[in-house]
Parts: C-alpha cells; structure tokens; sequence
C-alpha cells in the first residue's frame, strides 16, 4: 500500500522559495549571477493569465524577497508587472504573434522599463536615481535565452 503525500504542490513551491532565496543571496555577491527578474515577470503574467492563485502568492514572495534584498520599493515589482500584465502585454499580443519576439518583450519590459518606473518614482520623491551598469545587458541576455527557452 502507498501513501499519497498531501499538499504536493504546497511542499515544492515551498522548496522552489528556499531555493530562490539562496539563489538571491548568492546573486548579491557573485555580480554575473541574475536575479531573474524577467523570468519572475514572466511566471507573474502566466499565473495571472491562468488564474492560479497559488503559483501567483509564491511569485509575489518572490518578487518581495528579490525587493528586499536589491534594495528596491516593497511592492513596487508587483505593482509594476500587475499593470503591465494587465494593460500593456494584453495589447502587445493582440500585434505580435511571434514566441521569441514576446519574450524580448518581457525582458524589455522588466529591466530598463521597471529602471524607468524607478528612476521616475524617485524623482518625484526627490530620492536618490537608481543605478545602471553593464551587467544588467548581462542579466538581460541570460534571461531572453531562458524566456526563449520556457516559451
């Protein structure tokens, strides 16, 4: 006789959160290592398109926990994909059809826009601007193949 687990899913989203916190901290001191903010967008959109509440609470700790630990706005990352999933993507996939195409899309939209949304939010707060460097084109190369990939 074999026992069933309950609460499978429970258990490996659980696991899949642990990992993704080691991963972060990790990412934090080995700069080439990304954050995988495009990819976390990516999994936001399709759990909201979905409507799977529960992969959708774990991305949003996710995000919560990416913005703890680099520094960002508390929500700002869900605030920002939870617009764009659910004004801009929409309209964007009503013209492009093209797989590839969309995820450049989405790592587009997650990395040098969410700096734009940023660098605005801070200025009109009068805060110090964000920075950019090199490993964010990095970051988004890496991401575009994993997008690619998962797509």
């Amino acid at each position: 006789m074999q026992r069933s687990l309950p609460y499978q899913n429970v258990i490996s989203q659980l696991f899949i959160v642990v990992l993704f916190i080691g991963y972060i901290s990790l990412s934090s001191m080995y700069l080439l290592m990304p954050p995988f903010l495009a990819v976390l967008f990516f999994s936001y959109h399709n759990a909201l398109t979905k409507h799977d509440l529960f992969t959708l609470i774990t991305i949003i700790v996710m995000l919560l926990v990416l913005e703890a630990e680099k520094g960002f706005w508390f929500g700002s990352t869900v605030l920002f994909f939870t617009f764009l999933s659910r004004y801009v993507i929409p309209k964007i996939e009503q013209v492009i059809r093209c797989k590839t195409c969309m995820a450049a899309i989405f790592v587009g939209l997650a990395y040098p826009l969410y700096w734009f949304f940023v660098w605005f939010v801070n200025k009109l707060f009068l805060l110090s601007l964000p920075q950019m460097d090199w490993h964010i084109l990095l970051y988004m190369v890496i991401e575009f193949m994993v997008i690619a990939a998962l797509i």
